[in-house]
């Protein structure tokens, strides 16, 4: 749950802001405001970790080949030294580089001196060299002077032109002179290569620095952050303000902290919500979903929705389907339970959050695998084993479908069952997230409760032409009910809008008849929410569709590697399998991040309003550099 906050305002003498900043470092609960002020002590301080960063990135991109001890100096001047080395290097690669190209457009010339082009100057003659794109050697003939071929082909032909005066050719291209021979290209060349090899080596011997330089990195950024901070304070004569937020439940801590450090302390509710931070604290096992979040850099806002908890089920639900194999889940699980059991037993201490999801993640993989009986995309596999008996012959091989009057309605592919269980669960997580507006409104005393029972009827009155136009499943068929389900469905639609146009924008205490003016002013936009929830229910048919696709690649990779699994090429069919499911295990993980996330963070965040716009409570907890 997203835990309440409020606003702290400290008030202090300029003499004494220092210290109070390095005591609220020390207290570690207040987040400060970022008005985005700057000094000239946080452009110094950016700048030296920039430095600092180039140098360590630097390092790290170089491959050490040996075990070599680095120089014994300060970190500071290895940064310098590094950074040094890594601008001649630069330099010298982009020299070979421009070197490398001038030699390439050289060779077809053979070697020359461009020197002798001047001693014939010198000596009255002027030789220069064209090229004429298609031409032959009966379109130079009435040239004056001396013109000697030097290649005729059908793309070009290449002569040089001897006068004893200056001339020049404007319908032919004049072959540029290099500065210096192709000999000495290649000598600069080899000597550059050279010095590039110098230069690596000397930077190599700085590779050891790494883990201190990383060290260095972040106390960096710790004192940036404190003099950012300190530049956000607010000066007015002798005294300072310093303003930021903290934990409601945190309050009676920063006040005993304020009369100790003689700060003045005002504590209130937020004024305005938009610069408010948001601590969400949930329960051990549920902030296993915590790691996702991080991925995506999503925060809710302050006064949004936790969804952790929804988002967990829901999410280890489509990543089993999405997944879809037990074969591939077995490996993430057991992966996962390794390293929970490393953790636990080598390095006593609590397991990663993301190994604990994975696991989850994997055990779910696996018991949706085994209740369609998908082991490396072939059933075969498990014919005759106890494995065989979990598998659920519905969502493998289908059913007849009756009606209530045992009337028989169609047959059910194993295709179809799972195609109309996605659409179930798109209804079920659509219609968690309406009521939980119901719900928030109810609370209120909103009349907007009843324009979200109008977004619930809708909802499953889409959900019936959904089944009817996509799955082709009718209920009314289905359930015998002669076009009485078609229209309840249109009916409940309609009443839905009406409650919409109505309801969905009144104001708590606000004028009933402004509100239904407004509804009827967003009449509009409510159509095209309508057609936009039709979408939201048929996109939940990714999740069938991924499945499939990822099933039947697997049986493609096992189908190539069929006939080659007896004789000599038995190692050419395990190398298949290896790196067949290896790439299809790879496709349904970028599956899961591209549409199971999607479902969650569109859809399902779509209908609640969460713009994920927050920024995370991150407490003052940096000490400046005092060196």
């Amino acid at each position: 749950m997203i835990a309440e906050m409020k606003n702290v305002s400290m008030v202090v003498q300029t003499k004494d802001k220092e210290l109070t900043l390095d005591a609220l470092a020390e207290l570690g609960l207040v987040h400060l405001e970022d008005f985005q002020y700057s000094s000239p002590e946080v452009d110094d301080a950016l700048a030296r970790k920039n430095r600092a960063e180039a140098a360590y990135n630097f390092l790290i991109s170089l491959k050490n080949k040996n075990d070599l001890t680095s120089p014994s100096v300060e970190v500071s001047e290895a940064i310098e030294e590094v950074l040094k080395i890594k601008d001649d290097l630069q330099a010298a690669m982009e020299q070979e580089a421009a070197l490398e190209k001038q030699i390439a457009g050289l060779e077809k010339w053979g070697d020359f001196n461009p020197a002798d082009f001047n001693f014939l100057a010198n000596k009255g003659y002027y030789l220069k060299i064209y090229t004429f794109p298609g031409g032959k050697s009966d379109d130079i003939n009435d040239l004056e002077g001396y013109v000697v071929i030097l290649e005729e082909n059908k793309k070009e032909l290449i002569f040089a032109h001897l006068t004893r005066e200056p001339v020049k050719l404007d319908d032919h291209e004049e072959f540029k002179l290099p500065q210096q021979s192709l000999s000495a290209m290649r000598a600069e060349k080899n000597e550059l290569e050279a010095k590039i090899a110098e230069l690596t080596g000397k930077v190599q011997q700085y590779h050891g620095l790494g883990p201190a330089l990383h060290a260095h990195l972040e106390e960096l950024d710790s004192n940036l952050q404190y003099w950012i901070a300190k530049a956000n304070t607010v000066d007015e004569g002798n005294l300072t303000a310093i303003v930021g937020y903290l934990p409601a439940d945190e309050a009676e801590a920063v006040q005993n902290w304020a009369r100790q450090n003689s700060v003045a302390l005002a504590i209130t509710e937020p004024e305005t919500l938009e610069s408010v931070p948001t601590l969400i604290r949930n329960p051990r096992w549920l902030q296993i979903v915590e790691p996702v979040f991080k991925f995506m850099g999503t925060v809710p806002g302050y006064k949004e929705l936790d969804i952790s908890l929804v988002f967990l089920c829901f999410f280890t639900i489509f990543f089993a389907m999405i997944i879809g194999d037990a074969a591939y889940g077995s490996i993430f699980f057991l992966a996962g339970l390794g390293l929970v059991i490393y953790y636990g037993k080598s390095k006593k201490e609590k397991p990663p959050l993301a190994v604990v999801l994975f696991t989850i993640l994997g055990l779910a993989t696996v018991i949706w695998g085994s209740m369609t009986g998908s082991w490396f995309g072939s059933p075969e596999l498990i014919k005759g084993t106890i494995l065989e008996k979990l598998v659920i012959r519905q969502l493998t091989e289908g059913f007849s479908f009756h009606t209530p009057a045992g009337e028989f309605y169609k047959v059910l592919s194993g295709q179809d069952v799972i195609m109309l269980l996605c659409f179930t669960i798109a209804i079920v997580h659509l219609t968690i997230a309406q009521v939980w507006n119901f719900l928030r409104a109810l609370a209120h005393r909103s009349l907007q409760a009843l324009g979200q029972v109008g977004w619930m009827l809708i909802n499953f009155g889409l959900f019936y032409l959904v089944l009817d136009m996509v799955a082709r499943f009718n209920l009314d068929q289905a359930l015998g009910a002669g076009g009485l389900v078609t229209d309840m469905s249109l009916n409940i639609i309609i009443i839905g809008l009406a409650l919409i146009v109505l309801f969905g924008s009144q104001r708590p205490r606000g004028n009933f008849f402004k509100g239904l003016l407004g509804g009827l002013g967003d009449l509009p936009s409510t159509v095209l929410g309508s057609i936009s929830a039709f979408g939201d229910i048929i996109s939940y048919v990714r999740l069938f569709a991924m499945g499939l696709a990822g099933a039947e690649i697997a049986r493609a990779f096992n189908n190539m590697a069929g006939d080659l699994l007896s004789g000599n090429t038995f190692i050419f069919g395990v190398l298949i399998l290896l790196i067949g499911h290896a790439f299809n295990l790879v496709l349904c993980s970028l599956g899961v991040l591209v549409h199971g996330i999607r479902l969650k963070m569109l859809e399902f965040s779509g209908r609640l309003g969460i713009q994920w716009s927050g920024q995370e409570y991150n407490p003052f907890r940096f000490r400046r550099d005092f060196i």
